[in-house]
């Protein structure tokens, strides 16, 4: 318990007044509790064996409203008691959700990349609704559970030590068996979320994918996948739920036993008048209290293992790398757009080179081609410009300030990217393209969409600027959400441009109007375009060939083509294989 609260105590020390209040009340509630087994003492030993003898009968009226008074005072404390830890745990889990969502938002691509998005998500609602149900509920009956055995053991001593001492040399009994289910249940809960993140993670991917799986009409493999991890989920859960099967009937059995022994040698001192029956009766009623806290004790142990690997869960998101705390830079400037790489090197991993010993400079407003078959790292070189990710080693500069130096939001917002892969998100049209700009007005929306062709098409829609599309643009063509996506770059006016192969899974007629669109975004802008195809080569002023992670050529077009062997066949290859029209 108090290694878990160590670890949330951060988000519980704001509600600190609240859980005073919540523990105070709690106390009243269960003081008040006490009051019964001496009120059944006293009836027992002073008015019913003595009801004949004169003001019984108003002893018995004023115990009873002692008991019905404590009633309702302990239903006054119980609702403070229950608001206050509600208002705890509702504001704690809120807070939680935000520092973790706050987190995912900074963390290192590096770190994203090894994540799956199902696995994130099932950290973001279960684990995080597990410590809802330990601050609203689970606290308050771990603090009763220690403050009732507590308390009923010092009353239980001074009505009869000797039975007290009996009936608790069973607690040895108790530790033992709770320490024994605690270990396992707690390794079951981490074994259990973990395969509820990896379920997650597969309906994720199932429905982000489902375009793909009808295509290949794959439906019937990946419901044998999802199946069969659902199937391994469900022995997880089984497997938990037969240990806190075993572990609170266990519970009940072990508090029986003290039960029995109470009955028989508390009767006996009764009835050799060594002990008095309202004495037994009490200490009786006392133990009915106990029975509360006992039965509550099996699964508020699981509750508590349950929320120990949660949190463990999320501590580990909260331990990545974070770009916030990773940030050096504090240059803040207009960007020119002059770009150098100087024997840089990058790798995911030790083992996992993706780039070796790169160097070229880029002038403000050139505009430069990455040329590479398939795995030669374009993607990974732009995306160190940016600093999504740093280099291994080497250095790289912007305006001749080294990269670390430039402040990083100032950096990320005059760099505009154009994707293969659109995202547009669940939003309007116009929401999408005022993303890069959210104080953009309904006029500059409107220029950015006129720049890049799209509209005329959006004043056709019913609800123009304000249609709603799906996520990823479902619902539009690929070149219509291409155009969205060029929109948005021309809104945040970039001062360095970056296109990543953003046309190749376009027909080519579609392709050719938007390399017209993407002409007049690049006038005046560093621009740096990734390609597999080379319709644009006539209007680049060169071009960096990469090659087994290293910079194999960087020339001109017409230069390339006479010494760089990797580039001429990949050029005249495409025009062999291209009708002659379209050359």
């Amino acid at each position: 318990m108090l290694k878990l609260l160590k670890k949330l105590f951060p988000f519980l020390k704001p509600y600190k007044g609240n859980l005073v209040i919540a523990v105070l009340f709690m106390v009243l509630l269960d003081v008040t509790e006490y009051l019964l087994p001496l009120v059944v003492k006293l009836l027992t030993d002073d008015v019913f064996v003595n009801i004949q003898m004169e003001g019984m009968v108003h002893k018995l009226i004023w115990l009873c409203s002692i008991l019905f008074g404590a009633a309702l005072f302990r239903g006054i404390f119980a609702n403070i008691m229950i608001q206050q830890y509600w208002i705890i745990g509702e504001s704690v889990v809120r807070d939680m959700r935000n520092a973790l969502y706050d987190k995912i938002q900074n963390m290192e691509l590096l770190s994203y990349d090894k994540m799956q998005v199902g696995d994130l998500m099932s950290r973001l609602t279960s684990d995080i609704h597990i410590l809802r149900n330990l601050f609203a509920w689970g606290l308050e009956h771990r603090l009763r559970i220690i403050f009732i055995t507590t308390a009923v053991f010092i009353l239980m001593m001074l009505l009869s030590w000797k039975l007290t001492l009996l009936v608790f040399v069973i607690i040895p009994i108790f530790l033992g068996t709770i320490l024994f289910f605690s270990g396992k249940m707690r390794r079951a809960v981490e074994r259990q979320q973990r395969r509820l993140g990896l379920f997650v993670s597969g309906i994720q991917q199932n429905i982000t994918g489902m375009r793909t799986v009808k295509a290949f009409s794959a439906e019937e493999e990946e419901i044998r996948k999802l199946h069969n991890l659902n199937a391994k989920l469900k022995n997880e859960e089984t497997n938990l739920a037969t240990l806190q099967a075993v572990f609170n009937p266990l519970i009940l059995v072990v508090n029986g036993v003290g039960t029995l022994i109470v009955l028989l040698y508390g009767g006996y001192q009764v009835m050799m008048g060594q002990l008095s029956l309202g004495i037994l009766l009490a200490f009786i009623t006392y133990m009915g209290i106990m029975r509360w806290p006992i039965s509550l004790l099996a699964p508020n142990t699981s509750l508590f293992n349950m929320a120990l690997g949660a949190i463990t869960r999320i501590e580990e998101i909260f331990n990545l790398p974070d770009q916030k705390h990773a940030e050096t830079g504090s240059f803040k400037k207009e960007i020119k757009g002059a770009i150098q790489f100087e024997k840089v090197c990058f790798a995911y991993t030790e083992e996992d080179s993706v780039l070796e010993n790169i160097s070229f400079s880029i002038n403000p407003g050139e505009k430069v081609m990455l040329f590479g078959l398939t795995g030669a790292g374009k993607s990974t070189l732009i995306s160190l410009i940016p600093r999504f990710y740093y280099p291994t080693s080497g250095n790289i500069t912007i305006d001749e300030t080294p990269l670390q130096d430039w402040h990083r939001e100032t950096l990320r917002r005059q760099i505009g990217f154009v994707h293969q892969e659109t995202f547009l998100f669940s939003a309007t049209i116009g929401d999408n393209i005022r993303y890069g700009k959210p104080t953009a007005t309904q006029a500059e929306v409107e220029e950015a969409a006129s720049h890049a062709q799209i509209h005329e098409f959006i004043k056709e829609l019913p609800e123009g600027y304000n249609t709603m599309i799906g996520e990823y643009g479902v619902g539009l063509s690929g070149g219509q959400r291409q155009r969205i996506s060029i929109a948005r770059t021309i809104l945040q006016d970039p001062k360095i441009l970056i296109l990543d192969d953003c046309t190749s899974s376009l027909d080519s007629v579609t392709e050719f109007k938007i390399q017209q669109q993407l002409k007049e975004l690049m006038k005046g802008r560093t621009s740096i375009i990734i390609a597999q195809r080379m319709g644009a080569v006539s209007d680049v002023d060169k071009i960096i060939v990469l090659n087994r992670k290293r910079i194999e050529g960087l020339d001109s077009h017409r230069n390339l083509l006479k010494y760089n062997s990797l580039y001429r066949d990949s050029y005249y290859s495409l025009y062999q294989q291209l009708p002659q029209e379209e050359v």
